[in-house]
């Protein structure tokens, strides 16, 4: 190359800049919608993170779907608000929270139960930074099985 060194140095400064813009636009962030192009994000694959247990039960039951469907809008414009917090239901009924167990291994969500004052407390988290709910609802889902 004769060039003289300051156009050296810009020649360089240049492709270090070129080649650090290429490597940020790789890097996915943690926000990134990644569900058209990731197989992970199929309804079928959001069903398949069910525990098979609660699977064969779903597949097996008449489910009722208004509970179900109560508890997925909760759920959503709860996480769809403030999706670093949590989410805590005081339910009695063993059933619906099996229900609300399976809703969120369904939509990649953190659940939990245990004993407070009594009675059965669910604590539920997002694993994620940000919450991106499936592109098809588990009650949809769900209806569209049988």
């Amino acid at each position: 190359m004769n060039c003289s060194g300051e156009e050296q140095e810009k020649v360089l400064l240049y492709l270090e800049q070129k080649a650090e813009r290429k490597t940020k636009a790789k890097l996915p962030t943690r926000a990134e919608d990644k569900r058209e192009e990731h197989p992970a994000y199929t309804p079928e694959e959001c069903f398949q993170r069910i525990s098979r247990r609660v699977r064969s039960t779903l597949r097996r039951r008449q489910i009722p779907m208004g509970t179900l469907e109560c508890l997925e809008e909760e759920l959503l414009a709860f996480f769809s608000v403030s999706p670093r917090s949590v989410y805590t239901a005081l339910l009695d009924n063993s059933y619906e929270r099996l229900l609300l167990h399976a809703l969120c291994q369904y939509m990649d969500l953190a659940s939990a139960s245990s004993d407070y004052e009594g009675k059965r407390q669910m604590r539920v988290s997002n694993k994620h930074m940000a919450f991106f709910p499936p592109e098809l609802l588990l009650s949809v889902y769900l209806g569209q099985m049988s």
